[in-house]
């Protein structure tokens, strides 16, 4: 008698035997093909399994949710590009904010005229109401999801949770939106929305580790690295350009989003120009602070990206 364990291995070998059904020979290209797929559902089974470990089974509504959200591996992969799409929505809606900028402040703020710097235009931005209606709509959704996955894999540890990158640039970026719900007052108050392409470049990285984990493609590493690569170079310079308009905005040479944007390749690929540069101090310790965080992390990625393809090209050499 056989365990319904071999007659499923048997059944999964027969359906790609190969034409000479009589002496019942695998051939390997079935072999290959029929393990392909068994090692599949032994990654997605693995992943199931590491997911209740790692948070815990749980049979009422908060196991279900487990299930759907980080177990299921499809249903994860939707709705953290969702959630990505969702990041990438914001960052656009702040570009569309900046372009529309018309500097206006509230009447209550009045400037000093005789000071070289003024501060007032670093804390007030004017925003039409259509696009704060937009803004906060999104961080709303935002704020939501990323407020179910924290509770669902929440372990007991309020502070662990508090010192989470994650949720702190949850925090910065959305909560405040938020509460001008309540507080229509404080709708002129800056809200840096732009970091959130940090947060759009984690998620990418996290579908790309689910992907590389259940996909069979032997050089999904050098793909993933090289992404990985690419985000984090985008994210440093968008990071950059949108930094540098806005500390500018306070100074005497105020700088557009396409101008900070020059500015930022420029400082990134050569020593500069000098046609234009940050005058005030804000500014210049912003651009030291870039350069220091791109020299933290870029060297890292690339030497992984040029381990990747080093392994790539010795597996799958073109000559």
């Amino acid at each position: 008698m056989k365990t319904e364990e071999e007659e499923g291995k048997l059944t999964t070998s027969v359906s790609f035997m190969d034409a000479d059904k009589s002496e019942g020979i695998i051939t390997p290209l079935a072999k290959s093909v029929s393990s392909l797929f068994q090692k599949t559902a032994e990654a997605e089974v693995d992943l199931k399994k590491k997911a209740r470990m790692q948070y815990g089974a749980d049979a009422g509504v908060k196991g279900r949710l487990q299930s759907y959200f980080l177990e299921n591996t499809k249903s994860s992969l939707r709705i953290r590009l969702f959630n990505f799409i969702i990041k990438i929505v914001s960052c656009v809606l702040y570009c569309v904010r900046v372009v529309q900028d018309s500097r206006q402040l509230p009447e209550d703020v009045k400037i000093n005229p005789e000071s070289r710097i003024h501060y007032e235009y670093i804390f007030y931005v004017d925003t039409s109401n259509l696009l704060w209606t937009l803004q906060t709509s999104v961080a709303i959704i935002s704020i939501l999801e990323t407020v179910l996955i924290f509770y669902l894999t929440y372990k007991g540890s309020l502070v662990q949770l508090l010192f989470n990158l994650h949720f702190l640039l949850e925090l910065i970026t959305s909560f405040p939106l938020v509460v001008t719900i309540f507080v229509p007052e404080w709708r002129f108050y800056y809200v840096p929305i732009f970091l959130n392409c940090w947060l759009a470049h984690a998620i990418l990285e996290d579908m790309l580790h689910d992907l590389h984990r259940v996909s069979q493609v032997s050089h999904s590493a050098l793909f993933r690295q090289m992404i990985g690569l690419f985000s984090t170079l985008i994210c440093l310079i968008f990071s950059g350009a949108c930094g540098m308009e806005h500390l500018q905005r306070s100074g005497e040479k105020q700088m557009d989003l396409f101008t900070s944007f020059y500015f930022v390749m420029v400082t990134f690929s050569t020593v500069g120009y000098g046609d234009y540069h940050p005058d005030w101090w804000m500014s210049q310790l912003y651009v030291v602070i870039l350069i220091g965080v791109a020299l933290a992390i870029l060297p890292s990625k690339v030497s992984f990206s040029a381990m990747a393809l080093k392994v790539y090209f010795l597996y799958f050499p073109i000559f």
